[in-house]
């Protein structure tokens, strides 16, 4: 089964909130299609245990609304490819890791999970 979870993580390792995506290797290659998908065509949509990740790319924007059983992730067109090269290059390596991106909202850090906090 593919997990791709999305939290906001108060007080995570250093003691600041975070967002955290936390993924295995499945979820990491399938939101990496996804933002892929949305790259291409200005949005795209998938969907994990019951959560909706609403993927979309907006010049200016990077930041993640997390509503229950509805993720909205919007990412600048530069920040979208700087999350997609962390992502393949979680997905290419068969061990946990993590990478950190700044973001705008509801924290200033991303960080991006490889089975570590599945």
């Amino acid at each position: 089964m593919t997990v791709i979870r999305a939290e906001l993580a108060a007080e995570f390792r250093s003691g600041d909130d975070v967002v955290l995506l936390a993924a295995d290797g499945g979820g990491i290659a399938a939101f990496a299609s996804g933002l892929e998908k949305a790259i291409k065509h200005g949005t795209s949509q998938l969907g994990n245990s019951g959560i909706t990740h609403e993927i979309s790319i907006r010049d200016g924007e990077s930041g993640v609304d997390l509503n229950g059983d509805r993720v909205v992730w919007r990412f600048d067109p530069a920040k979208a490819d700087e999350v997609i090269a962390y992502l393949h290059a979680l997905s290419t390596n068969d061990r946990p890791g993590h990478q950190y991106v700044d973001i705008s909202k509801p924290t200033d850090t991303l960080v991006i999970s490889r089975d570590e906090y599945v």
